[in-house]
């Protein structure tokens, strides 16, 4: 079954990356299979492909959620696989924070060859 832009926000703890405006929109969604300590791993490896910013990561609070469902325009999604888990990178789009195109397909490049 697809997972709809809403379904990403409401189901999964959203990562992003606030201080580089190419991920503006992009998020890294993990549910607690692989928790915090999975979704750190992964970052880790999109900065070493420059991809992330040092900053550290930020995540979407709980009562924000509903507003980001509302807000968003989806995008589009892509599921990658680690240590036997499945998890997501998303794009929307916002007003405000617009997403890259090309960002979004080198995250989308990055996870299909890192994490097919």
């Amino acid at each position: 079954m697809a997972l709809s832009g809403t379904d990403l926000i409401n189901q999964f703890e959203l990562y992003f990356d606030g201080a580089d405006k190419n991920n503006s929109s992009l998020y890294l969604c993990v549910d607690d299979t692989l928790g915090d300590a999975g979704a750190q791993r992964i970052i880790a490896a999109l900065r070493h492909a420059e991809l992330w910013s040092d900053a550290a990561a930020k995540t979407v609070p709980a009562e924000q959620k509903p507003m980001y469902a509302e807000q968003m325009k989806f995008i589009g999604q892509a599921a990658g696989h680690f240590e036997g888990e499945t998890f997501h990178i998303a794009a929307y789009d916002h007003p405000k924070f617009p997403s890259n195109p090309q960002r979004w397909q080198a995250w989308q490049d990055f996870v299909a060859k890192t994490y097919p």
